[in-house]
């Protein structure tokens, strides 16, 4: 036996059972005994699952975990805007409430015995060297866009000192009383150093499944049963600051559909959280391959649009220029005759005057 061998791979095994334990979490079941199951994924792509439906599971994925049992009241309060909170530790979860604004895409802040709702536009999550990990060695992390052996920042789904411990639900009652069945998480882009990813992984050597990466470069959306509370791998390859937009979309009993889209803000491995509270999101956000190609269809259409007036404006001013043209000619042409007519005239005046001198 190669004992130099066998303790090499022995510490790699080790390594990678370490990350995926770091990275292991999972669903809260739904307390609604009759939940309808979700909607078949929709839009895979090579690079990721661009989307993935999040049903509520049994305890072979970890269901009974403490740690996810929580319960989200009627009437619990939202902090006004403006109310600039870093987040270096301790449980938060996005999820959507519905109030008297329509539909808000927030972020619950449970820290302190009383819950409150916060807007991401004023929560920093701040990562440091707690949530610095290593990945193991091989290539079954490759899909962050980091190797084996190179460090990353990680918010991970088991819950570590240090580290803010973000995930989302959709337990607010406002949803639970008016969603169907469920709603859409979308991740609209990321802008920031290095690539993004997030995934959720079900035990120390489970295979990890990806739900939004940057480098599929489209929109990816998730399905979310009602009731669920769910925690996953947010993984971020370079330190800096870092936006993440997403959306959420509500199609509610009544038929009707809502949505809102924020931007959370992360502060990696030193970068200062007031730089990352001042950054503003730049350019447009991801749109999936249906929405590129209706772009793409409506910028043909428009360029066709604007072919076509422009080659009518152009016969047009031909048109305009020929009638122009036309009637000076007709002017050119009655100054003439009107000037022979007068001529005549004159004539004939000269003439009848020399006969009548004659006589």
């Amino acid at each position: 036996m190669n004992l130099t061998s066998s303790r090499g791979s022995g510490r790699a095994l080790a390594a990678a059972a370490t990350f995926a334990m770091t990275a292991t979490s999972a669903f809260l079941a739904p307390t609604l005994a009759d939940a309808t199951p979700a909607p078949a994924a929709v839009n895979h792509t090579a690079a990721v699952a661009a989307s993935q439906s999040i049903l509520a599971q049994d305890a072979e994925l970890g269901s009974d975990d403490p740690s996810l049992q929580q319960s989200v009241a009627a009437g619990e309060q939202v902090a006004p805007e403006g109310q600039g909170v870093v987040f270096e530790d301790g449980h938060a979860d996005m999820g959507p409430m519905l109030g008297e604004q329509g539909l808000t895409l927030l972020v619950r802040d449970d820290r302190e015995a009383t819950a409150v709702w916060r807007h991401p536009e004023d929560i920093v999550f701040q990562l440091g060297d707690a949530a610095s990990q290593v990945l193991p060695e091989g290539s079954d992390y490759d899909f962050t866009g980091a190797k084996g052996g190179e460090k990353v920042w990680l918010v991970p789904q088991m819950q570590k000192a240090g580290v803010p411990w973000l995930g989302w639900n959709t337990q607010a009652p406002s949803i639970v009383e008016s969603a169907d069945r469920g709603v859409t998480l979308e991740f609209l882009g990321h802008q920031g150093p290095g690539q993004f990813s997030v995934f959720l992984q079900n035990g120390g050597f489970g295979q990890a499944q990806q739900l939004w990466n940057s480098g599929s470069g489209q929109k990816q959306s998730t399905w979310v049963d009602l009731n669920t509370h769910t925690h996953a791998n947010w993984v971020f390859t370079e330190p800096g600051v870092h936006l993440v937009a997403m959306n959420v979309k509500v199609a509610k009993v009544d038929g009707t559909q809502v949505s809102d889209t924020a931007i959370l803000r992360f502060a990696v491995g030193g970068a200062d959280p007031a730089e990352a509270a001042a950054k503003q999101w730049e350019g447009d956000l991801l749109a999936d391959d249906a929405d590129s190609d209706a772009a793409e269809s409506a910028n043909s259409s428009s360029s066709v649009v604007l072919w076509v007036a422009g080659g009518l404006i152009a016969v047009a001013a031909v048109l305009v220029a020929l009638g122009a043209r036309n009637r000076r000619a007709g002017q050119r042409r009655k100054a003439a005759a009107r000037a022979g007519s007068g001529q005549g005239d004159s004539q004939g005046d000269s003439q009848g005057n020399g006969e009548g001198g004659a006589q």
